[in-house]
């Protein structure tokens, strides 16, 4: 009888079924392989964004159990239901409609791309990279101007370094890719890297957020308390505190 009122009480502070709060833990897939905002170390979540979720549930009383996934397996486990969420999302219109988004994105960004050092290239834009040829990773979005222009001919890779590198051989045009995992790629690979790249233009500056499953009956709620804590995150300066730590550096130093 205890059991059954304690589990009442917490179905209805964390605004959930209690079916559902008697059954599923909070489980986020996080992105294994995007740098500094989440990424696999040591068979462990890291990143910006994975501090920020954390806190953000902690926030709220809720610990969050994350599962390092490659991006497309974490995006499908979530549409499935097997995970109640996945991040780093732009909800653009290609999988708006998949998944449940909560109200203000984890971040916002630059999604750049760029071409080998000599380019005298700047300023461009989405529409001027029609008919060129521009490295992507498979399954990302960049935002709905470049992601719906059928014009722009796709390079389709993997990691965004298996990108750089065919860039830096000749053998594309261009690559698009986030610009604080741009650089915190070059800084990881200064002697490959640092100096050869141009970034030329910004296709677009989305924001970022978990996409919640509409097929895990936990999802709903667990969006709802996201939204507490992440505003109170805001409200302390916590979250201010955060980008400094993981971008104050990475964003003032060149890369050597």
């Amino acid at each position: 009888m205890q059991r059954k009122i304690l589990a009442s009480l917490l179905g209805l502070l964390l605004g959930l079924p209690l079916a559902d709060c008697l059954a599923q833990q909070l489980v986020i897939g996080a992105e294994d392989d995007w740098a500094p905002y989440s990424s696999n170390v040591d068979g462990q979540a890291r990143g910006f964004a994975v501090d920020v979720v954390r806190e953000a549930y902690a926030a709220v009383g809720l610990n969050v159990t994350f599962k390092v996934l490659p991006y497309v397996r974490c995006m499908a486990m979530a549409r499935l239901g097997e995970i109640s969420g996945c991040f780093d999302a732009v909800p653009n219109h290609l999988i708006a409609e998949r998944y449940l988004w909560h109200d203000k994105p984890l971040f916002t960004t630059r999604m750049n791309v760029y071409a080998l050092a000599g380019s005298a290239e700047h300023g461009l834009r989405a529409r001027d990279f029609e008919g060129k040829t521009v490295g992507v990773t498979r399954d990302y979005e960049y935002g709905d101007v470049f992601d719906l222009n059928e014009k722009i001919v796709r390079e389709v890779g993997t990691k965004n370094e298996q990108g750089f590198r065919k860039l830096l051989a000749g053998r594309m045009q261009y690559m698009a890719a986030e610009e604080r995992i741009a650089k915190a790629l070059f800084a990881r690979y200064p002697a490959q890297f640092c100096g050869k790249f141009k970034e030329v233009g910004t296709v677009d500056t989305p924001g970022l957020y978990i996409a919640f499953s509409k097929f895990d009956p936990a999802a709903a709620g667990f969006l709802h308390k996201f939204n507490e804590g992440y505003a109170l995150l805001h409200k302390n300066g916590r979250y201010k505190e955060l980008e400094t730590r993981w971008f104050g550096a990475l964003m003032s130093q060149p890369c050597r």
